[in-house]
C-alpha cells in the first residue's frame, strides 16, 4: 500500500500591491513545478470613501475568470479573510478589482508532495 499526499510547507513572501483602478489586476502567479495555496488575503482601504473590492481566481486551464470574493470596504479599513485557502496550479492567478490606491496582499504557501510505501 502506498500513501501520497502533499505537505503544506514553504511558506512564500507575501505579494502586495496597490491597484490602480476598477480593472482586473493580476496580484499573484503559480509557478513551479509544486500547486500554491493561497492561504489568506488581505485587502486596505486607505482612501476618502467605501470601495468595492473583489478578488478572482484565473484558470490557467479554461483561461476563465472566477469571482471568489467580493465586499464594500469601508474608508481607512482592512479587511483579512482567512478562511478560504485557493489552491493554484501552474498558470493559475489570482486577480483583484477595487480603486486607485486600494492594496491587496496575498499571504501563499506551496504544496510540497510526498508519498510513502507500506
Amino acid at each position: 500500500m502506498s500513501v501520497q499526499g502533499n505537505y503544506a510547507g514553504n511558506l512564500l513572501q507575501p505579494v502586495t500591491i496597490n491597484l490602480a483602478g476598477t480593472s482586473l489586476t493580476d496580484v499573484g502567479t503559480a509557478t513551479g513545478n509544486m500547486p500554491t495555496v493561497v492561504s489568506s488575503f488581505a485587502f486596505a482601504n486607505p482612501t476618502a470613501g467605501t470601495v468595492d473590492c473583489s478578488l478572482y481566481w484565473y484558470e490557467a486551464a479554461t483561461a476563465t475568470d472566477y469571482l471568489l470574493w467580493m465586499k464594500a470596504i469601508a474608508t481607512e479599513t482592512t479587511e483579512i479573510v482567512a478562511d478560504m485557502p485557493i489552491r493554484l496550479r501552474a498558470g493559475d492567478k489570482i486577480k483583484a478589482a477595487g480603486a486607485a490606491d486600494v492594496r491587496v496582499t496575498l499571504f501563499s504557501m506551496e504544496m510540497a508532495p510526498f508519498g510513502r510505501v507500506v
